[in-house]
């Protein structure tokens, strides 16, 4: 027998998932109400509260998903021991796979970030930034030379670059496996311009501003 503290978790992941499953089929995330997500987990709708406050804290769940799972994704993404085309590849092949194997997921944050209430937009800038903080992190030991601001710089090119591509991903039908190998070569080269600039900027010495000295005859 389940304990209650587990059947209470598996009806909040139920209630998650059926969320998510409605958005995946199609519909827009502020389009889905609450009573159909509590039929479609299987409960009655005043199950739904017993777990969450309304359909926006059920987005900040999933919100609070995504991030943990970006963290995971952070750890051991950069391998100092291997080339920087190599770090590139990886990078790009788990971010990628992660979108397909979570696309309902993923499409939920995509349309919220622009489109969402207030505090589900708020919590996804939020969560967006630290990955873009985690990104600078690990500039710093894949192009040592680089200064903070140039680090920031490169990881908010790294980032536009990452949801750009995710957009036009998840628009894709299902049967697009050569567009898919397509967006991923695409992301592949795009990263390795960015960082091509990155390593060109960190060998790069700030120009010697020279003192102006006055003309000889002119007024003191």
């Amino acid at each position: 027998m389940a304990s209650r503290a587990e059947q209470k978790a598996r009806t909040r992941n139920a209630l998650i998932n059926s969320w998510l499953r409605i958005i995946g089929g199609g519909a827009n995330f502020a389009s889905v109400s609450l009573r159909e997500v509590a039929k479609t987990a299987g409960v009655v709708p005043t199950s739904f509260y017993r777990h969450f406050g309304d359909m926006d804290e059920l987005g900040l769940a999933v919100i609070d998903q995504l991030g943990l799972d970006l963290r995971r994704m952070m750890r051991g993404s950069f391998e100092t021991d291997e080339s920087l085309d190599d770090v590139i590849h990886h990078s790009v092949d788990a971010y990628q796979q992660y979108v397909l194997d979570n696309a309902d997921l993923v499409l939920f944050v995509d349309q919220a970030r622009t489109g969402g209430a207030a505090s589900l937009r708020a919590a996804i800038g939020d969560e967006l930034e630290f990955f873009s903080t985690r990104i600078a992190g690990a500039l710093r030991e894949v192009v040592p030379g680089l200064k903070p601001a140039d680090r920031d710089t490169v990881a908010q090119l790294i980032l536009a670059a990452l949801l750009n591509n995710t957009t036009t991903l998840l628009a894709l039908p299902s049967n697009s496996d050569t567009r898919r190998d397509e967006l991923k070569d695409e992301l592949v080269r795009k990263m390795q311009v960015i960082m091509l600039g990155a390593v060109q900027l960190s060998a790069t010495k700030p120009p010697v501003r020279k003192r102006a000295t006055r003309a000889r005859g002119s007024a003191k």
